[in-house]
Formats: C-alpha cells, sequence, structure tokens
C-alpha cells in the first residue's frame, strides 16, 4: 500500500534493508540482496493525493489500483523504478547521451550521436501529438521514479555502487527520447549498403540480386557519385542503436481471428513480438486501475501505461511494419563565403548557415569534452569527409512532432471500439507497427500505424541535399493500409509485406520474408475452434517452411547427380522440417 504524506518528499518507512557494502566486505552478492525494494507492508510517499494500492501476484506484475489518474501513473513510475532502476536510469544515458560519465571515453561517439537526435523542436506541438492528457500522465509517472530515486539515493541498487555513481532525478522529457524508436528504423543502414554495391555492380544487377518489393528499378540520383559511401558514412549511428553491433532482426508475429473461429464465439488474439533477448528484459508487464483505466499488459519500464494488452472493451497488439523512415543525404559544406569562421551547406544554389550546438560532454576519469553538434535542413550531420567538403546526414521522422517511440500508447490503452481506436492509432509515429485489434462486440481489425514521408523518389539510395530531393509533408493516416472484420475471418502479421493488391503507396521495399505469415496463413486458415491453448501451441510452432520447400529440392538434385553425403541425406529423408532443439537435421540445415 502507497500511502500519501503532506510533509517533505521522502518515502518514511525504510525502503532496504541490510548493511552497507564495503571494500573489506566485498560481498556483492549479499550486498546486492540487501538492497532490493520493500513489496510488503506500507510506504508513506509524498506526492499523492490518496492511498493506491498494489498487488503483486506470483510473477511480481504489479497490479495497480488508485483513486485518480495522477496516483496511476505516479503510482506506476515509482513501482517500475522499484523493479528497474538501473534499467531505466541506463535508458535515459543513452538517450540522453550521457554514458561517458559514467562508463568512460569509449562512449564519447555514441553519446555525440544520442545529442544529435535528440528532438528540438516545438513542444507545444510535441506533447499536442499524443493524447490530450499525456503530459500530465508523464509528468505524474516521472514524479514517481523520483520518489524512489530520493528514497534510495545512499543506498541504491547495487549496479550504482559498482560503477561509483548515485542515481539522479529523472526529467519529464525522459519517455520523449527518440533512440529506442530510432533502432526500429535501419533504412540508412541499407541504404548505404546499397549504394556501395551499385557502385561496384550497377542498379540493374544489384536489382536482380536485391529485388525490392514491390519491384521497381533503382533509381540513382544523377551526379551523385554512390562510391564515396562508405561503412563509416554513418559515423557511430550503428553503435548507437543499443549494442555494440545491430541486433540480429527475427521479426515479430501477431494474428487475431474472428469469434466465428474460436472455441468460444469471441475473437481471440494473439501478440508475439520478438525483441533482443535481454536481462533484465526490455518488456514490463502491469495493470492499472483507476477511473478511466483498467488495462494491462507489456510495455517499457519507463514508459507510462502499456504497449501490447487489453482492457475491459478491447485487446491490442503490434509488430513491426518497417515504413521507411530515414533518408542519408550527402551534402556539400565548406567556409561560409560571407563569413568564413562560420560553416554553410548547399541547398537550393545557395550557401547557408549550418545549425550549430556547442555541448559538453562529461566523461568519467578524464576532462569534458567539447562537441560541436552540426545540423542542415535535413538533420543532423552524423560522419564528414572534410576533405571533399562532404557531409553526411540522416533525415529522420523522429525529429517531427510526437515521434517519441510507443507513446501514443496512453490514447490506446483507453479505445473502446474501433473508432476510438483508430483515432488512438491515427496518433502512433514511431516506430511503425502492424496494430491488431478485437474488441468484445466480436469485430477484428487491423491498422499498419506510423508517419510515412512523401518521396519522389524511392529512398532505396542516399541521394543529394542540394533541394532536388525533399520530402513532400506525410502520408495521411486515412490512406495508410487498414482492414475491418476480412471474410476470411482472420488477421495475421509477421513483418512481411503487408501492402493490400493494389495499394500504390511506397511504405517500403524491404521486407522480412514471407515464410513466417505463410505459416500462419495456412494453419489459421485450416480449422476452427481455436482456444487460446491452440494459440500458445502456435506461438512455439517449429515448422519451417523453407526447409519443407528446399529440402526436396536438394534431395532430388543430389539423386540426380548422385553427390551429397549418405549420413545427410539419411537426415534429411526422414525429417518432418521440425527445428526441434534436440534434432540434428535443422543444424545441418541452417
Amino acid at each position: 500500500m502507497l500511502r500519501p504524506v503532506r510533509a517533505s518528499a521522502v518515502l518514511a518507512t525504510a525502503l532496504l534493508l541490510g548493511v552497507p557494502l564495503t571494500p573489506a566486505h566485498g560481498q556483492w552478492q549479499d550486498a546486492a540482496g540487501a538492497r532490493l525494494a520493500q513489496l510488503d507492508g506500507e510506504l508513506r510517499v509524498a506526492g499523492l493525493d490518496s492511498a493506491v494500492e498494489v498487488r503483486r501476484d506470483r510473477w511480481g506484475v504489479p497490479h495497480i489500483y488508485a483513486r485518480t489518474q495522477h496516483d496511476l501513473f505516479f503510482a506506476q513510475g515509482l513501482v517500475a523504478a522499484q523493479d528497474r532502476l538501473w534499467q531505466i536510469d541506463m535508458w535515459r544515458r543513452i538517450g540522453e547521451g550521457r554514458l561517458s560519465e559514467v562508463l568512460g571515453p569509449e562512449f564519447l561517439e555514441r553519446d555525440k550521436f544520442a545529442r544529435l537526435l535528440k528532438y528540438r523542436g516545438d513542444m507545444a506541438a510535441e506533447w499536442a501529438s499524443y493524447a490530450p492528457d499525456t503530459r500530465a500522465i508523464v509528468t505524474a509517472f516521472v514524479a514517481g521514479l523520483n520518489a524512489y530515486v530520493r528514497a534510495v539515493r545512499d543506498r541504491p541498487p547495487i549496479e550504482y555502487d559498482m560503477l561509483g555513481f548515485r542515481p539522479e532525478p529523472f526529467a519529464d522529457d525522459v519517455p520523449l527520447q527518440r533512440m529506442a524508436a530510432l533502432s526500429m528504423t535501419g533504412n540508412a543502414t541499407s541504404e548505404i549498403t546499397r549504394a556501395r554495391l551499385v557502385a561496384r555492380l550497377g542498379p540493374e544487377k544489384v536489382a536482380r540480386l536485391w529485388p525490392p518489393d514491390p519491384f521497381r528499378p533503382l533509381d540513382p540520383a544523377p551526379g551523385l557519385d554512390l562510391s564515396v559511401l562508405t561503412a563509416a558514412s554513418l559515423g557511430a549511428t550503428g553503435e548507437s542503436y543499443g549494442g555494440v553491433k545491430y541486433p540480429r532482426l527475427d521479426g515479430s508475429n501477431n494474428w487475431v481471428v474472428s469469434g466465428a473461429l474460436t472455441a468460444s464465439g469471441k475473437p481471440l488474439l494473439a501478440n508475439d513480438p520478438h525483441r533482443t533477448l535481454a536481462l533484465p528484459s526490455l518488456r514490463y508487464v502491469s495493470h492499472l486501475v483507476a477511473p478511466g483505466w483498467n488495462v494491462i499488459g507489456s510495455g517499457e519500464p519507463a514508459m507510462p501505461g502499456v504497449a501490447g494488452g487489453h482492457n475491459d472493451r478491447i485487446a491490442f497488439g503490434f509488430t513491426i511494419v518497417g515504413m521507411d523512415q530515414q533518408d542519408v543525404y550527402v551534402e556539400q559544406v565548406r567556409a561560409c563565403p560571407s563569413a568564413p569562421r562560420r560553416r554553410c551547406v548547399r541547398h537550393d544554389n545557395a550557401w547557408r548557415p549550418l545549425r550549430t550546438i556547442v555541448d559538453t560532454i562529461p566523461v568519467k576519469g578524464e576532462a569534458p569534452r567539447i562537441v560541436r553538434l552540426e545540423f542542415t535542413s535535413h538533420g543532423p550531420i552524423v560522419a564528414e569527409d572534410s576533405a571533399a567538403g562532404r557531409a553526411f546526414v540522416i533525415r529522420f521522422v523522429g525529429s517531427e512532432p510526437g515521434t517519441a517511440g510507443y507513446l501514443a500508447q496512453i490514447a490506446i490503452n483507453r479505445a473502446t471500439n474501433w473508432d476510438s481506436f483508430k483515432a488512438a492509432a491515427s496518433r502512433w509515429k514511431l516506430p511503425t507497427e502492424n496494430l491488431v485489434y478485437a474488441d468484445v462486440d466480436g469485430n477484428i481489425g487491423w491498422v499498419a500505424a506510423g508517419l510515412m514521408p512523401v518521396r519522389q523518389w524511392s529512398g532505396m539510395l542516399p541521394v543529394p541535399g542540394d533541394g532536388r530531393y525533399e520530402w513532400q509533408g506525410f502520408l495521411p493516416f486515412e490512406q495508410l493500409p487498414m482492414s475491418l472484420n476480412p471474410s476470411s475471418g482472420f488477421i495475421a502479421t509477421a513483418n512481411h509485406n503487408i501492402l493490400p493488391p493494389g495499394y500504390d503507396k511506397p511504405l517500403n521495399y524491404e521486407w522480412a520474408s514471407a515464410y513466417r505469415f505463410n505459416r500462419l496463413v495456412e494453419t489459421l486458415g485450416a480449422r476452427k475452434g481455436w482456444t487460446r491453448e491452440d494459440f500458445q501451441r502456435l506461438q512455439h510452432d517449429e515448422l519451417s517452411l523453407p526447409a519443407r520447400q528446399l529440402v526436396p529440392l536438394l534431395l532430388a538434385a543430389a539423386g540426380r547427380q548422385a553427390v551429397g553425403h549418405p549420413a545427410v541425406l539419411a537426415l534429411f529423408r526422414t525429417w518432418d522440417f521440425t527445428m526441434g532443439k534436440d534434432a540434428a537435421a535443422p543444424v545441418v540445415f541452417r
């Protein structure tokens, strides 16, 4: 139970027990256990309007019952900090470009990139892009985080002692960071890869080897030498996506079936977003109950609300669409003709001053670094070939208002029918998501949600920044793909090409293979009477459609040519194409 107090902002009861860690002890494990949060009993907390009840189930999931919306999200922030303060703090530092401050100079380039990516636009437009009360909700959530930070500052989670610093208060703009969403929009990297291939092989051959979907010829920009693009043209972008390397993109699945295909006669929705395995998980499950709120599901610990789950009326889930939300620009830069101490960029046949921000990055164990952050009209300069007067810029929809990753979930959490769900989905801009839907009235639906730039070129290759290649606004929400109650009785998405037949808006030319989607279609369409347990089994389905298609061809070719290792051929002849963890054939096939 969380109870309000009228005194200074402290927790009246002792949250943490145990002896302090000293160098003489050296017992990190014992000290870590001594720093665990109090999960039972009563805490007195400044900042609440009235008492809040927090019940944790056998899995540790918090069920939060509050009398006001403010108290609900204050408590969600505090409880998330109890469970994940260190993780939330490190995510904050990644987004703010402050890793070097606690981890050392190895993270300077990542920090600089994070600062380049920070939203620097109109804050009124930013807040207005989400649900109308988002700012009040975020403020309450961050106040809850900070209540816990104040309570444990002198005895924080053991990770702080190990690295020698203390948690600091969070600012209200923490949930507005763009770094998390950037990891879900990687088109800039494929532009560079494709450009390097085109420079060596030509556009026609590259289009055959790496065909766009839907197919269209590649369109190198006249006058741009693609051979100048290298792996270094994106600077620290790759390292800034959250890991030293780009994560392997294994994809996600979701599906929803109508009551005509279920045993209960009501819709069933399954959500299976695949993300990088981590400890702690980047997912955080919570149940939020207050006037106007009764939603349970998984989100991220640093964000109010939940991303996938259900309320009293609807269920919702998501997978990545993969709309092309990035472009790489190659820009000409030099000293400004009229002010040689300043730098200019060539745009629309004129030299225009760069926007420059001088920033200071604290560095653990070393003097702070002064860095220059430079921006053209297209976005931040992420790398430069100074000798050639050439800069590489990423234009990213994250510079637009309302593109904080997942924050639009606050609107979706309170949708009650298809119309209010669509209205909430129209606020979802980044990352692009296949939002699937079911409601208690028997409806099922899908929206491909996201902020999609309108281009007059393909977006598959870098382009000059001289003014010939400019975004022409963004695709209206009403023109995005969506569906309500399809005749098939089910909807499935798996990061595949989701463009409906005849759809003429080029959302993307790069998709995951359709194998997972095809497996869902053949399975969901094969029977009726689906149950939740059936869906759980389908989520663990191990049948490999690539193996089912390719292995018979391999065996036939081996027979015709009298080649192949006998043991391997024997394995393949008896294989049922399931990727069982104890089977040998999947290992050989992969």
